[in-house]
């Protein structure tokens, strides 16, 4: 499999004037706003069960998970909701961690957070936490005033108040929100699973979230579908992946392919390899006394969550990490699912809300 990149000029959707710009005669100044009690930030909404956590327990009690609610449209497959979204321009990205923006809609212009009028004078530049480890490609082409959205913690022992959620691209065509907060797409994933909407992934039970199943290694999720006596009778292991990344897909000028990872990646060549050694590993009937006790089935999936909405197909990046598409292919091999799926991201500024929204699965992108 070859993916073809293609160049495009990811214009920020913000103008830049004289007096705003980084390069004024008047330096932004830049502080560290400290979290302090405010309005909620994300969270997940909708959830119709609990999924089971990580316990001193080997075996945590398993949750029974509600029937399926058939929705009509995707409008109702809402897997986060943003309760309190702070509007900002991003200046630039460092350290992995950390983020300048500017904030606009006079939030920087606070009573509270200015000191003398001679600061409201100049643009001040807040530090905010970036929750992506990686080069974040493809998505810092419009720096130094690429419109961005920040949630706010109300937690007052943060360092950082704000937390940089999404970014707006221009893919050569038209302005795309895109998700950077990687954890997030396990929060996402996690109301997907517990409302069912994820067909591919068969019939289950119940659901259990950070799982051991390797030395060193935890599973995001499991999903356990039972026999009439209660008993175990299948579990899937699913690892998720957030994707960013979108290259020119196979089809015309105007397709898309959404790409993982967009770096070499040991961490996610560790998780895949792990979860094929797993499932690789023959099951043997057991025998116990005079009687044959046979193992549950195991099986495995991998979610690339892509956090924009417009792609049309997805794959394993072989340009950015090679041995990863590989181990890849050897996984889907033995049987692992690889599977695709779209969200769209909707700030609402007027309300300074907005909520990430299920688009549907993506076909997996294969070699001539």
């Amino acid at each position: 499999m070859q993916l073809r990149s293609r160049k495009r000029d990811f214009a920020s959707s913000t103008a830049v004037n004289s007096t705003s710009s980084v390069s004024s005669t008047n330096p932004p100044k830049k502080r560290v706003v400290n979290a302090k009690f405010s309005s909620l930030g994300a969270k997940s909404v909708g959830q119709k069960v609990k999924v089971v956590a990580p316990t001193s327990s080997k075996f945590p009690v398993l949750s029974a998970l509600k029937e399926r609610v058939n929705h009509a449209s995707s409008d109702s497959k809402i897997l986060l909701q943003y309760s309190n979204l702070v509007p900002a321009r991003l200046i630039r990205r460092y350290k992995r961690f950390l983020a300048d923006v500017v904030l606009l809609d006079g939030v920087a212009n606070d009573k509270e957070e200015v000191a003398n009028t001679e600061e409201t004078e100049a643009e001040e530049v807040v530090t905010v936490y970036c929750p992506n480890t990686g080069p974040m490609i493809g998505l810092l082409d419009g720096l130094p005033n690429a419109r961005v959205q920040l949630s706010k913690s109300d937690d007052p022992k943060r360092k950082y108040a704000y937390t940089l959620e999404m970014i707006q691209i221009h893919n050569g065509e038209r302005n795309v929100w895109v998700g950077v907060h990687s954890t997030s797409a396990n929060r996402m994933v996690e109301q997907a699973l517990a409302s069912r909407w994820f067909t591919e992934l068969g019939d289950y039970d119940s659901v259990r979230r950070e799982v051991k199943f390797a030395k060193n290694s935890r599973v995001d999720f499991v999903l356990t579908s039972k026999n009439e006596d209660g008993s175990v009778a299948h579990e899937k292991y699913v690892e998720v992946k957030s994707v960013t990344l979108a290259l020119e897909g196979s089809g015309d000028t105007s397709s898309r392919c959404a790409v993982f990872p967009d770096t070499v990646s040991t961490r996610a060549q560790k998780h895949v390899t792990e979860l094929t050694e797993l499932l690789s590993t023959k099951i043997e009937a057991k025998t116990e006394g005079n009687k044959e006790k046979e193992r549950h089935k195991v099986s495995g999936a991998i979610i690339f969550l892509v956090q924009r909405d417009d792609c049309n197909e997805f794959a394993p990046s072989i340009q950015h990490d090679k041995k990863f598409a590989e181990l890849c292919a050897v996984a889907a091999k033995s049987g692992i699912q690889l599977l695709g799926y779209s969200c769209a991201l909707e700030p609402d500024e007027v309300n300074t809300s907005g909520a990430v929204r299920l688009l549907g699965p993506l076909p997996l992108q294969t070699s001539d």
